[in-house]
């Protein structure tokens, strides 16, 4: 008589994968930080600017820092300041300079937060500078870019903002001081946009 065959033990299904969940900071230099939002539907506890808005508080800033500032260059520290930098470059009829601040562990000699450095262009020397962003929170994005545009030779240095934080930094040049949760523009489809995937 032939030996029975052990049964074939039948393999385990593999665990749905779980939902990912909606994490960010405390407080957000900007929007784009949070991740899985969704931001088909309206918001009933954020404040969405429109392009057309977003113009006018441009024109009003640029207004103010031609008035008290006369910036011959713009920094705009990437990705939210890159539109706003961009923006106000153009109306202020100054040079635009793009620049990414990232968070890592290295520091390049200049006394800022830990995990933040960063490099300004040469072309910034001698000049009255501008440093954008769109929201400040913590301030440590511009206080850092401040002292490298600084330390590149910039002659005066001002700092801007659409946004800023009750109790957080407060910029030389802002459009509001508020705790409600912006959603910007360009928040909507920067992932998609080739020009920006660079900065991001």
């Amino acid at each position: 008589m032939a030996p029975k065959k052990k049964p074939t033990p039948k393999k385990k299904k593999k665990a749905a994968p779980r939902a990912k969940r909606l994490t960010h900071r405390k407080t957000p230099e900007s929007p784009a930080v949070l991740e899985g939002i969704d931001r088909s539907g309206s918001h009933s506890t954020a404040r969405e600017l429109s392009w057309a808005e977003f113009d006018s508080v441009v024109q009003q800033l640029a207004r103010e820092l031609g008035k008290k500032f006369k910036p011959e260059a713009v920094v705009g520290v990437a990705h939210g300041g890159v539109f706003v930098g961009g923006a106000l470059a153009s109306a202020l009829k100054a040079e635009f300079y793009p620049v990414r601040i990232s968070r890592r562990s290295r520091d390049q000699g200049v006394s800022a937060a830990p995990g933040l450095s960063g490099v300004m262009p040469r072309a910034l020397k001698g000049r009255r500078v501008v440093i954008v962003d769109d929201i400040a929170a913590s301030g440590d994005t511009l206080e850092l870019a401040s002292e490298l545009a600084k330390v590149a030779g910039a002659k005066r240095v001002a700092t801007s903002a659409l946004v800023c934080r009750p109790e957080g930094y407060a910029p030389d040049f802002f459009w509001q001081k508020s705790g409600v949760f912006f959603v910007f523009p360009w928040d909507y489809d920067l992932s998609t946009d080739q020009r920006f995937r660079a900065l991001m």
